[in-house]
């Protein structure tokens, strides 16, 4: 019995690596930007950027956008922490550096999926990295603290470095 409990985590463990790789995976970036954007996979190009130590110790990966040429944007992973598990989430920028689009692109826990309903996403849009409080500047919601809560601190560390940063 200890065998298959044992076996069951291993196989967990792996499902839940592959699934959180394969949210960094580009072609599912590039797939989740061109629905958003309402463009083809050939009308923008995402470019790799350099992170300083500082940046790379709070996110995944960070990319330019670039449409038809021009430099559109950054476009950002990161993790966030619910209550059990931990979720990525993807950041488009303006070039500007404000929020154009929060997305989580992926979410394994059986709570907290509500934070990656559009709506309330939505409400970072136009964020530039000033200090967001959970429940007063980002609606509260019930049955996601945890992960709401965290996304909202993420946004602002992430958001904030990404304002210093020269990309």
């Amino acid at each position: 019995m200890k065998n298959y409990a044992f076996i069951l985590l291993f196989v967990a463990g792996l499902l839940l690596d592959y699934s959180v790789s394969n949210a960094q995976n580009p072609g599912k970036i590039q797939k989740l930007l061109a629905r958003e954007l309402e463009l083809d996979k050939s009308e923008f190009e995402l470019q790799a950027c350099d992170l300083n130590t500082e940046l790379a110790e709070k996110i995944n990966a960070a990319y330019k956008l670039y449409v038809k040429g021009e430099h559109s944007g950054l476009v950002i992973l990161a993790n966030g922490m619910g209550r059990y598990d931990e979720f990525t989430f993807l950041v488009l920028t303006n070039p500007d550096k404000s929020t154009r689009l929060v997305r989580v692109v992926n979410y394994v826990s059986e709570y907290g999926g509500e934070i990656g309903s559009k709506k309330w996403l939505g409400q970072f849009v136009g964020y530039k990295g000033e200090a967001l409080k959970y429940g007063d500047d980002i609606q509260a919601i019930s049955g996601a603290t945890y992960s709401a809560s965290s996304i909202t601190h993420r946004m602002t560390e992430i958001m904030e470095l990404i304002q210093r940063t020269d990309f």
